[in-house]
């Protein structure tokens, strides 16, 4: 070909156009994109250069007819491939540095398949992922072609470049070139077309979790930050695909997750360092990383799904796991408090059938008496503490356990944790007390004891609907305990105001929960026709210009919600069923009442 080099005079577009139709060697293109790549360097002169697309144009033509060479049917001799692979490295780096920051030079290369041409590098060429060189520039140019600009992200992930970039990090030892690699794929990461093509191929996310396995064991920073970038590539997909989520539902990958989780609570990296954060008065006390609590989310994630349940509880690798975690409180460090909280909040998800929670409690005893005794403390984490409330509320829901949970002192436990100012531990220790309420002892134990004014207290006071509905909820179940099958224990509750709680949940939140409602109306009744003291209760809110405030100011009068409910002619079962208890609760205050209070609702 002519010229080894372009004459000092020849003007940008010229050479352009020499490159273009290809009036130049590789070697002599080479060293010309060579120029253009650092002149590229300097803002003013990127922008002038990519005015026009003749830039664009160029590099694209170039990288299309050299790649063309590398892949043809003739095989190029050593140094022809060589030439090959610099004007490669050449073309590559003056195509990143011509779209760094530079949204017009973006859109040329993706208008005139430069954009496409990378991909095809990136998937097609071997030595991209060999040569340092090569791998920079090669990964350089995607970051800077795509960065900030969804369609170019798009042609890049269609164009198969999303596997190479998790190749690149699996591969040989760290490299410099690494750090463009991660900045790459986190950048190809935010576009939604990335969550589709790892829903696709499931050996991705699998390559994600060997390669994250394989890099825990290497020392320096590029290796922690190659681990960062797919940590959080694993994290977020997980987080925004159910697909994903089902492909991980497997022993070997919940299995990596924890060994990932272990060691994040090993090896805080050095950022967060020293990073604490408030307790939020709501929400569980974030965990001492980042990280660690990025994994710990994606195995809550992956082990939610119902495909879990068939696919993890069998295996008794991934069950000895947790339950070797859970075994013994094992001293107050962070470690153990983190992979004890993933794990019950694991083993909790997995707990989601009676016949996986009878199955526990029945195996698995010493580690049950564990999340009793040790992790369920007043004094344990704010976090594991919650995630041990919640796998113990799901066993306790399968009434072959309650007897069993019983006898382990989980009622005086879970009483503890009604006045939590952790919201989630409180309503999961209300709720364990209400499935526990179903166990005479337990029901002896509440009443005789501080829960049940604990329980009344925080119904009064707490402006959290959830709270205030599984309080009203223990409240009814102990009142029916103690008033249809316990005389001994009726002096205990008779000083307490059991009609407010139960009304004002038919107040506030009857037609929102009707099988709520219809709790409360039977507690009501059943109160109203055990003591005189209750249906006088109950009679003072139906009277007339009764200002009791059991709801929020624009609520209905209980009289008038009662009334509504004695008159529905609705045939929805469960409005059926609460019309007709509210009429039979309205037939046992007549025999109370001798003013005239009922005439109305009779």
């Amino acid at each position: 070909m002519a010229n080894s080099a372009p004459p000092a005079q020849t003007s940008d577009d010229e050479l352009l156009a020499s490159l273009l139709h290809s009036t130049q060697s590789p070697a002599a293109t080479a060293r010309a994109f060579k120029a253009l790549a650092d002149q590229c360097q300097d803002a003013e002169t990127r922008l002038r250069l990519t005015e026009q697309p003749l830039l664009a144009q160029a590099l694209s033509a170039v990288l299309q007819r050299t790649l063309a060479d590398l892949s043809g049917p003739e095989e190029l001799s050593e140094p022809e491939r060589a030439d090959r692979m610099l004007l490669l490295v050449q073309t590559l780096r003056c195509m990143g540095n011509a779209s760094a920051d530079n949204s017009g030079g973006r859109a040329q290369l993706l208008e005139h398949g430069g954009v496409t041409g990378i991909a095809r590098v990136l998937s097609g060429v071997a030595e991209v992922l060999s040569e340092p060189l090569l791998m920079r520039a090669a990964f350089g140019a995607a970051l800077n072609a795509a960065l900030d600009t969804a369609d170019n992200a798009r042609a890049l992930i269609a164009g198969g470049a999303l596997e190479p970039h998790l190749r690149a990090l699996s591969m040989g030892p760290p490299c410099d070139a690494w750090a463009v690699v991660c900045m790459s794929l986190d950048s190809l990461c935010e576009s939604d077309e990335a969550v589709a093509a790892f829903e696709q191929d499931a050996a991705c996310m699998a390559s994600v979790l060997g390669t994250l396995g394989a890099l825990a064991r290497v020392e320096g920073p590029l290796a922690r930050g190659a681990m960062r970038t797919l940590v959080w590539v694993l994290c977020e997909t997980v987080e925004k695909s159910a697909a994903v989520r089902i492909q991980l539902c497997t022993p070997d990958a919940v299995l990596a997750l924890f060994d990932l989780l272990e060691f994040y609570l090993e090896t805080a990296p050095e950022e967060d360092v020293g990073v604490s954060a408030p307790a939020p008065p709501n929400r569980p006390l974030p965990a001492g990383n980042r990280y660690a609590d990025a994994v710990t989310q994606a195995i809550v994630g992956v082990s939610g799904e119902d495909a879990a349940l068939a696919a993890l509880f069998p295996s008794r690798a991934l069950l000895s796991r947790l339950m070797d975690v859970l075994a013994s409180r094992g001293g107050d460090s962070a470690r153990a408090d983190g992979m004890a909280a993933a794990a019950a909040l694991c083993l909790g998800n997995l707990a989601r059938s009676d016949e996986h929670c009878v199955a526990l409690v029945d195996g698995h005893a010493g580690v049950v008496r564990a999340l009793v005794g040790d992790w369920l403390a007043p004094g344990v984490n704010v976090r594991t503490r919650h995630a041990a409330s919640g796998v113990l509320k799901n066993l306790s829901l399968a009434q072959a356990n309650r007897a069993p949970l019983a006898a382990m002192g989980l009622a005086g436990v879970a009483a503890a944790g009604v006045t939590s100012a952790v919201v989630p531990v409180q309503a999961n220790c209300i709720g364990i007390l209400r499935h526990l309420a179903a166990v005479p002892a337990c029901v002896a134990e509440m009443v005789r004891g501080s829960t049940l004014p604990d329980v009344l207290r925080v119904v009064r006071e707490s402006d959290v609907d959830a709270i205030r509905c599984e309080g009203t909820r223990l409240v009814a179940a102990l009142a029916k305990r103690v008033f249809l099958a316990n005389d001994d224990l009726r002096a205990a509750v008779v000083g307490h105001d059991l009609v407010t709680p139960l009304a004002r949940l038919v107040v506030m939140d009857g037609e929102r929960h009707p099988l709520l409602r219809q709790e409360s109306l039977v507690a009501l009744t059943v109160v109203a026709a055990a003591e005189p003291r209750y249906a006088s209760d109950v009679l003072a809110l139906l009277a007339p210009g009764d200002s009791a405030p059991l709801g929020r100011p624009d609520d209905k009068p209980f009289a008038e919600v009662l009334a509504m409910l004695v008159r529905s002619e609705s045939e929805e079962p469960l409005m059926r069923a609460s019309a007709q208890q509210a009429r039979s609760l309205v037939q046992q205050l007549a025999t109370h009442s001798k003013d005239g209070v009922l005439d109305a609702l009779l």
